[in-house]
């Protein structure tokens, strides 16, 4: 006996499967949505990873400037010529007028503002007195450019050191420079002679 055909599904029938195929189709969707969300929360959209922000650090306070050391008081360098240390009444001007611009023979022309002085090289020239003029009778060893005679065992010396140029001193024609009272003579060399100013104590 033959076996019947077998009958097609029912519309029923038709309609579940479609049914359940959409529902897998509608949980497939949802998983993979949700996937991207999550793998997107740890990931920029660049695909690089998240920097760290670095906390800014508090800067060091800078050192203070270094404090040098005044050219005068305790730190001076007792070696190097000085001028008269000022004496303890102000002096007082009478003129208004530029000594150190006056010819030598106008200098005596202001008798308490200026007064002559002479470089090393013998030129004579006018400079203005000190506020606070010392009121010493002479120069102690040391001093330079005295308006006052060097006291006595001391003389009037010309020649800085850095004048001294290979085996010999530089002339000083055209210098500046003043005398320093020196105990030259004495056959010490001492704090304020050198080859230049003293050769009779100092030796080459």
């Amino acid at each position: 006996m033959a076996s019947a055909a077998p009958h097609p599904p029912s519309d029923s029938r038709r309609r579940g499967v479609a049914k359940n195929l959409l529902l897998v189709v509608a949980c497939l969707l949802v998983g993979g949505a949700a996937a991207f969300v999550v793998l997107n929360q740890g990931t920029p959209q660049d695909g690089l990873p998240i920097p760290a922000v670095a906390v800014p650090k508090a800067e060091a306070p800078a050192p203070p400037p270094p404090v040098t050391k005044p050219l005068t008081g305790a730190y001076r360098d007792p070696r190097i010529p000085q001028r008269m240390p000022p004496g303890p009444e102000l002096r007082r001007p009478t003129q208004d007028v530029w000594c150190e611009g006056l010819s030598v023979e106008r200098c005596d022309d202001f008798p308490k503002d200026c007064e002559l002085a002479t470089y090393c090289d013998g030129v004579r020239f006018c400079r203005t007195q000190p506020l606070y003029p010392n009121e010493a009778e002479c120069a102690e060893e040391g001093i330079l450019g005295a308006n006052v005679a060097c006291c006595p065992g001391l003389v009037p010396r010309c020649g800085p050191l850095e004048n001294f140029v290979g085996p010999k001193c530089a002339p000083l024609q055209g210098t500046t420079a003043e005398s320093v009272c020196v105990r030259c003579g004495d056959g010490v060399c001492g704090r304020f002679e050198h080859v230049c100013n003293c050769p009779e104590d100092c030796a080459r």
